[in-house]
């Protein structure tokens, strides 16, 4: 009888899937190398074998999330800069409603003794980037005021982050957080603009 070997991608696209199912029903304690193995159907080894350790299916894991996360807010497509801003951001929040248990992990660090890798972290800078370049082109254009795209976008973002984060822990004393969050991107909006009125 002959016996076949699952392909090592089969195997690894399992044990991401795995690992991502946990951490949506269970939050990152779920996420023990024994679990995921036997939820994919595999030896605890295949873990190691691919990924070096648990780390380091959370760190495929953060930067799945980030490339979900860029994929989501898309590139700038209309005329209008600002139009493209508030529709990006309105889809980051949607992405981190519909994905709670990933957004915590890319960015409240709930995994002990866990740092992501240099590959990881490049993933997250192409999702900030696309903020960046959006409001590179409205400096460029003279829609927002002049500085430092980089800088006015980490703003942004932390700001819109803050707004989610308070939303998903339930803490927020707000009746409406979409109203919120996009009465907050116009504010954002406006403290940018060249004609806040516009």
């Amino acid at each position: 009888m002959t016996r076949h070997r699952t392909p090592t991608l089969e195997v690894r696209e399992a044990l991401l899937r795995a690992a991502r199912e946990l951490l949506d029903e269970g939050g990152p304690a779920a996420l023990g190398v024994r679990d995921i193995a036997a939820r994919a159907g595999v030896a605890p080894m295949g873990v190691y074998k691919r990924f070096g350790s648990k780390n380091g299916i959370v760190d495929e894991l953060f930067r799945q999330g980030f490339e979900e996360l860029a994929a989501a807010v898309g590139p700038a497509g209309s005329d209008d800069v600002r139009a493209d801003i508030a529709a990006g951001m309105a889809r980051y929040r949607e992405f981190a409603l519909a994905n709670p248990a990933v957004y915590r992990l890319m960015f409240d660090a709930p995994v002990p003794d866990f740092g992501p890798s240099a590959i990881a972290m490049e993933s997250a800078r192409t999702a900030f980037d696309r903020l960046v370049v959006a409001i590179r082109l409205g400096v460029a254009e003279n829609t927002f005021v002049q500085g430092d795209p980089v800088e006015m976008a980490q703003r942004f973002w932390a700001s819109c982050h803050g707004a989610l984060s308070v939303q998903l822990r339930g803490i927020g004393f707000v009746t409406d957080f979409e109203a919120h969050y996009t009465a907050l991107v116009e504010t954002l909006l406006r403290g940018i603009s060249v004609d806040p009125t516009a």
